[in-house]
């Protein structure tokens, strides 16, 4: 439609029409896209106390952020770790169920719908869940502890500085890994069997069928994956929210929680959107630097 409009040689008429076919369009993009993120860039340049901008201060929020804030170097760090163990975790996970079910015949609806109902379930109530499962004295971890002699009462993943975060990512990896188990099932049950009969002919080991032919195979699906799954986890706030709530001592803190605490408890919305800025500038690069690397190879598969 767009492309149409600059074609030379037709109607100002028909451009005009075709223009009011695009405009209502164009004016939601405006409303919904393009104005939030021009007023959180103006916003970001204030000092702002709840949505009022009180006086204008350039970068210094940026600067402040970047150069002088201990919790949000804390909390970028927290993001970036979590993001790149969740990115490789439910790839690796969710390719692995779903080698492991493409094998079977019998029972395998049943294991998709059991696998894929963890992503189905609203982040809120996997969170709840989870944090009651590591609760100390009556939760999972509590009950393990003690069935191999532990102290219950220190069996507490998520009050543990040093498990806190890793806990979380349990729970994370519990609710996403059966999404990427359905898509890469899907693809797999896609690809060419003549590939496959080849190899049997040959006498092609399982673990070389998958290295030579199922794994290249599956870069389009991948790639798709990957970008999803760094998306997810670095803007991650609901389920650390509801687990920890950043803690302890700031242990699971990310930048989305820490941008809630700086803009509701705090009230220090202006800088609480300069950490916001950064942190799409931070999505923005890694997507592209990821696009960039894994859209090459997954071209040339599909």
């Amino acid at each position: 439609m767009i492309a149409s409009l600059a074609r030379p040689g037709r109607p100002s008429r028909e451009r005009a029409a075709d223009l009011l076919f695009v405009l209502p369009v164009l004016l939601l993009l405006a409303g919904f896209l393009l104005y939030p993120l021009v007023y959180g860039v103006v916003l970001s340049l204030h000092d702002a106390r709840g949505f009022d901008l009180t006086k204008f201060v350039g970068l210094e929020n940026y600067a402040r952020a970047i150069f002088g804030d201990a919790v949000f170097h804390r909390s970028l760090l927290n993001t970036v770790i979590f993001a790149a163990a969740g990115v490789l975790l439910q790839t690796g996970v969710g390719l692995f169920l779903a080698v492991l079910v493409s094998g079977r015949k019998r029972g395998q609806t049943l294991l998709r719908l059991v696998f894929l109902l963890p992503f189905i379930v609203a982040p809120v109530a996997v969170g709840a869940v989870w944090k009651f499962l590591y609760a100390p004295f009556f939760g999972i971890g509590a009950t393990l502890g003690s069935a191999i002699g532990l102290d219950a009462q220190t069996v507490a993943p998520l009050a543990d500085a040093n498990t806190a975060l890793w806990a979380i990512l349990v729970a994370f990896l519990w609710r996403f890994a059966g999404f990427n188990m359905v898509i890469y099932l899907a693809a797999i049950e896609a690809l060419p069997r003549e590939y496959y009969e080849s190899a049997e002919i040959e006498g092609v080991a399982r673990f070389e069928k998958f290295r030579r032919i199922t794994w290249p195979l599956l870069w389009p699906q991948t790639f798709v994956l990957v970008l999803l799954s760094t998306l997810g986890s670095l803007r991650i706030f609901d389920m650390v929210w509801i687990m920890t709530g950043g803690g302890p001592a700031h242990a699971t803190e990310t930048v989305a929680t820490e941008i809630y605490s700086t803009a509701f408890r705090s009230l220090n919305v202006g800088y609480a959107q300069a950490m916001a800025m950064i942190l799409l500038l931070v999505i923005v690069a890694i997507t592209a630097l990821e696009y960039r690397f894994l859209n090459r190879r997954a071209e040339m598969v599909s």
